[in-house]
């Protein structure tokens, strides 16, 4: 029987996926919507009305063309209203609200991040009802630390939109904010908001979080603290504020931060310890009925218990199916289920489809169903330690073949030691939840929980240093990145693969190998555009400038914060095969002001550089950066410059940016500004 025969979940996910994606790009006119809609309805009745047997077998098609069609209107339908229900109503508007947390409030290293829902609004008329999503970042302060899921809160704010990408291969945080269904930010200082009630309607989440605090205070109770407190708070509980960058980054460099991320190893690892206890359950289909039953309680408490986050919830889920099919003996039937829960969650909220956790969870769960036991059959253990190995091996590798080109897509890196790193973090942190249990289940004998507190303790800061340990092994990360062209043709060479091991097609083996040769040419015309190019950039900093100067894939950069141009520019090189940054400065390019490149004369103004010079005439310049803050009077500038093009970057306030596109305009100069547009990106080449 042919796999789609087999999962029809499969078949009516596709245009849910398709649906989505198109809603993003495309947008269709309401009589479009209507007119398609129509005929689904036709071609799903069609088949019903013909009465002729052979024609009813000639134009079946027409039924699941029909269904096809019915679902893609729907959920573009569907993404739509998501979309109008999350627009944030008061923008750019200064005023006192009502708002409601909608999730536990988040420690940052200045601030706490809220989520909130806005609820009210003070005007002239008084008070009136509103809507909204928004991230408050409330400044640290007694009263912030104690908020809860549920309080509510006065305050006076103007909301903002989120910052949009701006600069090449940035993380776009407005559009990451939008299909969370937020729609607005706000900073808060302390002095402006005060907690008014809290909602009294009993609340799943709201329980949750009380439960997580109280198992959090009783690790803080044993003075498990610093990094190891951080990593078993992520690993049991799914607390993840605590994990500071350097540590987050020696996890994710080695491959192990999934076992910091509660989602659907941990709810895997559940469902595989509760499905071993409960083997002796398996006599008869109502003890089957019986186990899958308590399987499913046993995941939705450890849900809870962690939060209840939505990679938890999603993850729980999947795997509640997947528990429901095994029930049935029905191998055939995981798949299916699997994408059972995807196309009811995207149902839900079709925004979970560019959701990076709900990417990594499938890719990973189904990859492990699949490829899990093709390589187990590679080798036949003699013995059940040996078996233990392979298997942890098997599991490892079959995962990444799933998850690589999204890690690689998102994240510009591969851990090279993932197989070491799994052998080491998967066994220390079994023991670790094990030994958090115990913690937890004997936190009030006294002298039995400080022993088990100072086993947990060791066990969490071994942990710890052998991650770092293989971070430091040489060549332990390797720094590969795909586009989304490449991303997607490397998924289809997969799956083009492995349906030719099952079916002998030689189509698919043909289709599989040009999608191979596909990426290698994408990746050739990317090398090829970054060997033919000369470029400058002037990226979107913070508080400091940031200038990229690109001689073919040489990359010299000319920046006041080496650190926070990595943080920002480190992508977009390494997408575009260009060599480590070599860092200028004032008396390399630019020792006496100005300096050429491709021809062009460039002058950056980050320092009181025109204080200390002298011009017998206007110095003429193709393009002034100005940086820095800087607040020199644009009139006293352009009496000593001449430039063709001034170009502003991000750290110019607005009022002072106004002025000098004032000056611009009244001069004829063509003006940038970097804050408005984006990074400025001149290719010289054109």
């Amino acid at each position: 029987m042919d796999f789609l025969q087999r999962t029809p979940f499969f078949r009516l996910l596709l245009p849910l996926i398709l649906g989505i994606i198109v809603y993003q790009y495309v947008d269709f006119q309401q009589w479009g919507l209507y007119a398609m809609f129509f005929l689904s309805i036709i071609l799903l009745v069609l088949p019903f009305v013909i009465r002729i047997p052979k024609r009813q077998f000639q134009f079946r098609w027409l039924f699941g063309f029909g269904i096809f069609l019915f679902l893609f209107v729907l959920i573009y339908f569907l993404s739509g209203e998501r979309e109008k229900e999350n627009v944030f109503q008061r923008l750019n508007s200064k005023g006192i609200y009502r708002v409601e947390l909608s999730a536990a409030p988040i420690e940052k290293a200045k601030s706490y991040l809220c989520k909130v829902d806005v609820i009210q609004c003070f005007d002239s008329t008084g008070w009136v009802t509103t809507r909204g999503k928004a991230i408050l970042y409330l400044q640290k302060d007694s009263a912030a630390s104690k908020l809860l899921f549920g309080d509510r809160l006065m305050l006076e704010a103007k909301f903002s939109p989120p910052e949009r990408a701006l600069n090449p291969d940035g993380f776009d945080y407005a559009a990451y904010l939008k299909r969370q269904g937020v729609g607005a930010v706000c900073y808060v200082p302390s002095g402006t908001w005060r907690m008014t009630d809290r909602d009294k309607a009993f609340s799943i989440q709201h329980q949750a979080d009380i439960c997580r605090n109280y198992l959090l205070n009783i690790y803080r109770e044993f003075h498990i603290e610093g990094d190891e407190f951080a990593v078993l708070a992520a690993l049991t509980l799914g607390y993840t504020d605590a994990l500071q960058p350097d540590l987050r980054a020696s996890y994710s460099a080695t491959g192990a931060m999934h076992i910091l991320s509660v989602s659907g190893m941990h709810v895997g690892v559940v469902y595989v310890v509760m499905a071993f206890l409960l083997s002796f359950l398996n006599k008869n289909q109502r003890q089957k009925v019986i186990k899958t039953i308590f399987i499913s309680l046993f995941l939705w408490g450890y849900a809870f218990l962690s939060g209840l986050s939505p990679a938890v919830v999603r993850a729980t889920l999947m795997f509640s199916f997947v528990a429901i099919a095994t029930c049935f003996e029905r191998k055939s039937q995981i798949y299916n289920t699997i994408f059972m829960s995807a196309f009811f969650m995207l149902l839900y909220n079709p925004n979970f489809l560019f959701d990076v956790g709900f990417q990594l969870s499938y890719s990973a769960v189904l990859s492990i169903i699949f490829f899990q036991p093709i390589i187990g059959k590679l080798y036949i253990a003699n013995n059940k330690y040996s078996k233990a190995v392979w298997d942890l091996f098997s599991v490892s590798l079959a995962a990444q073949l799933g998850t690589m080109p999204f890690t690689l897509y998102y994240f510009q890196q591969f851990p090279n030691y993932f197989l070491l790193t799994n052998f080491v973090a998967i066994p220390l942190s079994t023991i670790v939840i094990y030994l958090a249990m115990a913690l937890l289940m004997t936190s009030f004998v006294p002298y039995l929980s400080a022993g088990v507190a100072f086993l947990l303790k060791w066990s969490l800061w071994l942990l710890n240093f052998l991650i770092v340990w293989v971070q430091n092994l040489p060549y332990s990360l390797s720094h590969i990145s795909l586009d989304i062209r490449q991303t997607i043709v490397v998924f289809l060479a997969i799956f083009c693969f492995s349906a030719y091991f099952f079916y002998k097609k030689f189509s698919a083996l043909v289709v599989g190998l040009s999608a191979v040769l596909l990426a290698c040419v994408f990746n050739l015309q990317t090398n090829y555009q970054t060997m033919t190019s000369k470029r400058m950039i002037v990226f979107a900093g913070q508080k400091n400038t940031h200038v990229n100067f690109i001689d073919r894939n040489r990359n010299y950069v000319f920046t006041t914060d080496s650190v926070e141009m990595e943080r920002i520019a480190k992508a977009f090189w390494q997408n575009q095969k260009l060599e480590k940054p070599h860092y200028i400065h004032q008396n390399e390019w630019f020792s006496d002001g100005v300096s050429g490149f491709a021809g062009s004369r460039i002058l950056i103004l980050s320092n009181d550089f025109l204080r200390k010079q002298t011009f017998s005439e206007p110095l003429k310049l193709d393009y002034l950066i100005i940086g820095r803050g800087m607040k020199p009077k644009i009139e006293q500038v352009l009496e000593c410059l001449h430039p063709r093009k001034i170009i502003v970057d991000k750290t110019i306030s607005d009022w002072y940016r106004q002025s000098i596109k004032r000056a611009c305009q009244s001069r004829n100069i063509a003006f940038y500004s970097v804050a408005e547009e984006g990074a400025y990106v001149l290719n010289f080449t054109d």
